[in-house]
């Protein structure tokens, strides 16, 4: 009996083992979004497809009115240590949440091909430099005016400092500093890469969102009022200037759309909004 307990903890930890080894395969019953959303670690079975994309989130984020001036959701830890003009910024309100759950928050998710960063070092780098530059862009494709605060001490996730930007829109009530976008790059790990990831290479240097604490994130924010930029389609504007192999993912409530808070989760891919929608057989 012995002989043959220890026989079948071989082969399972062989099996896991193997499985932990390879990227996921492609589901054919689940939607593309929900697909990229397991592959870049949002396991947790409260994100799944839903007929018509907008019943896809089980739980409770799918209040009738979230207060998207408590927009810091995933990033409330770090930010609590914000000072100045940066503390009013992100501390308006004492609403603050930062939810376990990898599908309740917004994630930043890529497969960086191996060949473009000689190491974890170098892969952090490139990825804030693609993050910027496609803030960059968006923000020239929006006509609205984006600034990096390079003089602001932020916070660090993981050694990596918290990356803050100012934006100056008007027409859509940012002035004075109060609309910012916030962003962080985790530290890569080497990973394989699903085959169904657009432009990737078989090994990459990987971020993903199952962490409870470090994991990438891209974050508009718009406090003192009621939310107006569209931060979809800002959203929107920075996937596209991002490579291919990049994803964002955004929980219910936390993307504006047409002046209302969307109400179901998203994922953005090539500047498209992807839903999780049960693919039609």
């Amino acid at each position: 009996m012995t002989k043959l307990k220890t026989i079948s903890f071989v082969v399972i930890t062989a099996t896991l083992a193997g499985c932990a080894a390879t990227p996921r395969h492609y589901d054919e019953k689940s939607s593309l979004a929900l697909n990229l959303a397991r592959a870049g670690g949002i396991y947790d079975q409260d994100l799944r497809d839903s007929p018509d994309g907008t019943r896809s989130y089980r739980k409770s984020l799918l209040m009738s009115a979230l207060n998207l001036t408590s927009l810091a959701t995933s990033l409330d830890a770090p930010l609590r240590h914000l000072s100045g003009t940066q503390t009013l910024l992100f501390n308006a309100t004492d609403i603050m949440m930062s939810p376990d759950k990898p599908s309740a928050r917004p994630s930043l998710m890529g497969w960086m091909p191996e060949s473009l960063a000689a190491n974890e070092d170098a892969a952090y780098d490139r990825y804030v430099a693609i993050v910027d530059e496609a803030i960059t862009q968006a923000a020239e494709s929006l006509a609205i005016t984006a600034t990096k605060l390079t003089d602001v001490k932020t916070p660090e996730i993981e050694g990596h400092p918290l990356m803050l930007w100012s934006v100056k829109a008007e027409r859509y009530g940012c002035s004075d500093d109060n609309c910012i976008i916030a962003y962080n790059i985790q530290q890569p790990n080497h990973w394989k890469t699903p085959d169904y990831v657009i432009g990737g290479e078989a090994a990459s240097h990987n971020i993903t969102a199952n962490h409870p604490k470090e994991y990438s994130r891209l974050i508009f924010r718009q406090s003192g009022q009621e939310p107006a930029f569209p931060s979809g389609e800002f959203y929107g504007a920075v996937s596209a200037a991002m490579p291919s192999w990049m994803v964002m993912y955004f929980p219910p409530n936390t993307v504006i759309q047409d002046g209302k808070p969307v109400p179901y989760p998203v994922l953005y891919e090539q500047g498209n909004q992807l839903l999780f929608k049960e693919p039609q057989s």
